[in-house]
């Protein structure tokens, strides 16, 4: 079995899920615009325009880019909870690696590892030419829901 791998079926649940958007709604997410355009437990990917979520300096926010990653991996991690639990953040690395003034940014959210109780996803950080912009892991506890 592969560290991505669990002995539980995946979650599957559809991008127009009314559950999901209804609960993505009044977020962070919806506060900086974040669209998710593909979401699964082995790969989710979530857009953010910079317009909004700029730095004085006219460079994108690093606590921006930091939500971005925080929220692909989230995304990601849900679909990977067992039945009854949410993923909750535990610890989110980041590194800054680019400055992007405009466009978007499009994050990409990979397992790195998927147990019982945690999750471990790196996420990528691209402008619209594709250059990786920032990366970052996000470790999530597994909770029991209520």
């Amino acid at each position: 079995m592969s560290p991505t791998e669990s002995a539980r079926p995946p979650a599957s649940t559809p991008l127009d899920s009314p559950s999901l958007e209804q609960a993505e709604r009044g977020t962070l997410m919806s506060t900086l615009a974040m669209e998710v355009t593909e979401r699964s437990a082995e790969r989710t990917v979530v857009r953010m325009p910079v317009d909004g979520a700029l730095q004085v300096i006219g460079i994108l926010h690093g606590g921006a880019s930091a939500a971005l990653i925080e929220t692909a991996a989230s995304v990601a991690a849900r679909q990977a909870a067992p039945q009854g639990t949410v993923p909750v953040g535990a610890e989110l690395q980041v590194s800054h690696l680019r400055p992007v003034r405009h466009g978007l940014v499009t994050a990409v959210a990979i397992p790195v590892h998927i147990g019982r109780r945690t999750a471990v996803y790196e996420v990528t950080v691209s402008d619209d030419a594709g250059c990786l912009a920032a990366r970052g892991t996000l470790r999530s506890l597994f909770t029991s829901v209520g």
